[in-house]
């Protein structure tokens, strides 16, 4: 029954309860999060990518709602959603720079490079898309409506970073707020949005990173890390909602759909 004939007729598919239902879901139902209520699905993410990574996968289109979250488990994330794939090439067992041609992913998540129609590198895609996530859970809006010339965030972004202005710093001066992200965060954020990708951090130095390498401090209120439902709402998240409020003009936090466009050759 387990012989190559039958193998050759029959699939399986292995399939989890998400019990916990999206991430998304979870910032829309709190408006954004502290930096600790935030920390451990930023450090689940970054390590689900590098194992896909360590495996040639490269996921390019991650967001909110491809995060699965696990009632049981509050700090358990599923990514989902591997529609468009690609697969990296590797040696030695080892990813290896890889070149794409076709613009995938969704609107506000998809980093810049991809709409170059002499192709680009996957290797910095995800932690693009990544950084989007990380400042969306805690300021509570996008960045920016999408990476291209002619949504007016991003051209603002782009003359910022020449001059030596971090992503963080740009995009709240946009609003002219103050950023409240601690230090260690400023400087994540930073390094994941740089629109260069050959000066972009990396995966690996994702997970290696000072703000990852240990959970914030507790705030005053208790930061409810039990576990998480759909409909509940921290305590200092509450707190921190009322101190902070989203600009009127920000860019909603709102659900996209992915898209797959193709520029001259198919990939490979």
């Amino acid at each position: 029954m387990y012989g190559k004939e039958i193998t050759e007729k029959y699939g399986w598919v292995f399939l989890e309860m998400a019990t916990g239902g999206e991430l998304f879901d979870r910032l829309i139902d709190s408006g954004s999060l502290s930096e600790r209520a935030a920390w451990p699905y930023t450090k689940a993410i970054a390590e689900a990518l590098r194992h896909c990574y360590s495996k040639g996968i490269v996921h390019r289109d991650l967001k909110l709602e491809n995060v699965m979250l696990s009632a049981e488990d509050p700090h358990a994330i599923r990514l989902i959603d591997f529609g468009l794939a690609a697969r990296l090439n590797m040696q030695d067992g080892k990813v290896v720079d890889t070149t794409l041609k076709d613009n995938a992913g969704t609107q506000a998540y998809r980093a810049p490079e991809v709409a170059n129609k002499n192709g680009y590198s996957a290797l910095k895609v995800d932690v693009w898309a990544l950084g989007i996530i990380l400042f969306s859970l805690v300021s509570g809006f996008f960045p920016m409506q999408e990476a291209k010339t002619e949504d007016w965030r991003y051209e603002r972004l782009a003359k910022d970073q020449a001059k030596g202005v971090g992503a963080s710093e740009s995009i709240f001066k946009t609003y002219k707020r103050t950023c409240p992200f601690s230090a260690d965060l400023k400087a994540l954020v930073d390094a994941m949005l740089t629109i260069d990708p050959a000066k972009r951090i990396s995966v690996e130095e994702i997970c290696e990173s000072a703000w990852l390498a240990k959970a914030p401090s507790a705030p005053k209120k208790d930061d409810g890390d039990g576990v998480v439902y759909r409909g509940t709402m921290d305590a200092d998240e509450d707190e921190m909602m009322e101190e902070f409020s989203v600009p009127e003009d920000a860019i909603p936090l709102e659900r996209q759909k992915a898209q797959r466009h193709f520029d001259g050759q198919m990939p490979a």
